[in-house]
């Protein structure tokens, strides 16, 4: 399938090259950085690495100060320090070592003349970004989401609560839903940076003919259903979440006749009659039996016809550093689902009564089975 101009701007954008990389050479790329970061890692002796490992929360402290300071939104243009600090209020000497440190990252780059400019990674951090990646660094740096990493250990516990229930007396969902709506707004606007790449490579590698309406189920902010539109505006667009959830999304704001939202959950029911149904990293967030329980619901609204696509990253069977192990880490920490294998993922479809018509690896590296009611 061709892309005009907004789809190949979109692209762009988002993975700040005009062209999506295919699938199986994006995974082979980052097979080859994994393998690198391993060749790197054995070469360093046991204390040194161990002091990498810890340092390597500097990243994300400061990514989050970037934000907080809005350092994205004035790379615009390139600027010389002085004058960043200054327009900023900053102390100088503070922060060009803040800025040093940034460099040596990749988050900003400083020319010859020492201006700093915009990164790939500055632009994808700036409030306007397609896809609102700060949203990630907002998330993952708030003080909500690391007292659930403090209360790691205590949460494996044989019994007792979660760690994110010991850090904050009921669930993941439960605090950003109804204890902390900011905190849930955050998570939608994360949530949504990765919706919208999976949604680009989804648009390009699926079948989209014969297909007239398409329910997003867990969809958040909508981000994943606004992208397909974009690709194939003949999709009604149908967004299910919980009231909560598709009450502040702003989906709707446009008017379009062919979209609508649904509140709800899928617990309870999914709603029927879709030819289309998404599951964008939803399954992850559950225990199997919830799981099963939610996939149940999607086959039983499914017609004869119709196929459920479930985007989810497997984990490999042995251990590997990838973002599948890390995103493990963050179920165990956070909620109650977990990374499963292709094995895995197979025998939770099966239970639920779906069987897999096809895998399609995408550029991010994820894996959308495509699955159908069990004949």
């Amino acid at each position: 399938m061709g892309t005009d101009g907004t789809t190949r701007s979109l692209e762009q954008a988002v993975f700040g090259a005009p062209v999506v990389p295919p699938g199986r050479p994006a995974v082979w790329l980052t097979s080859a950085r994994r393998l690198l970061q391993g060749f790197h890692e054995r070469l360093a002796p046991p204390p040194v690495r161990i002091l990498e490992a810890l340092f390597a929360q500097l990243d994300a402290h400061v990514l989050r100060v970037l934000v907080e300071l809005d350092v994205p939104d004035q790379l615009v243009r390139p600027a010389s320090m002085a004058e960043l600090a200054d327009r900023l209020e900053l102390d100088h000497d503070s922060f060009e070592r803040l800025m040093r440190y940034a460099a040596a990252r990749n988050f900003i780059s400083i020319d010859r003349r020492g201006r700093v400019r915009a990164s790939g990674i500055t632009k994808a951090l700036q409030s306007d970004a397609v896809a609102p990646w700060r949203g990630w660094v907002r998330f993952a740096t708030s003080s909500w989401f690391d007292d659930a990493f403090r209360n790691l250990g205590p949460g494996m516990a044989a019994e007792g609560p979660s760690p994110f229930e010991a850090a904050h007396g009921t669930d993941f969902f439960g605090y950003t839903n109804d204890v902390n709506p900011d905190a849930g707004v955050v998570f939608d606007q994360a949530m949504s940076a990765g919706a919208i790449v999976q949604a680009i490579g989804l648009a390009r590698i699926l079948k989209w003919d014969g297909i007239g309406s398409v329910c997003d189920v867990g969809g958040g902010s909508g981000a994943a259903l606004d992208v397909l539109q974009r690709y194939h505006p003949h999709l009604e667009a149908v967004l299910f979440d919980l009231p909560e959830v598709v009450g502040r999304s702003d989906f709707l704001a446009g008017g379009q006749a062919d979209r609508r939202s649904v509140g709800g959950s899928f617990f309870d029911e999914v709603p029927a009659g879709h030819d289309r149904y998404l599951l964008l990293a939803v399954v992850h967030d559950w225990d199997d039996e919830s799981a099963v329980s939610l996939l149940g619901n999607v086959r039983h609204a499914m017609g004869p016809a119709a196929t459920a696509v479930v985007v989810e990253t497997p984990r490999a069977d042995r251990p590997v550093h990838d973002f599948a192990a890390a995103s493990d880490l963050l179920m165990l920490a956070l909620a109650s689902g977990r990374e499963r294998t292709a094995q895995e993922y197979g025998r939770l479809f099966s239970t639920a009564g779906l069987t897999i018509q096809d895998r399609h690896l995408l550029p991010s590296g994820a894996t959308a089975y495509e699955v159908a009611m069990t004949r």
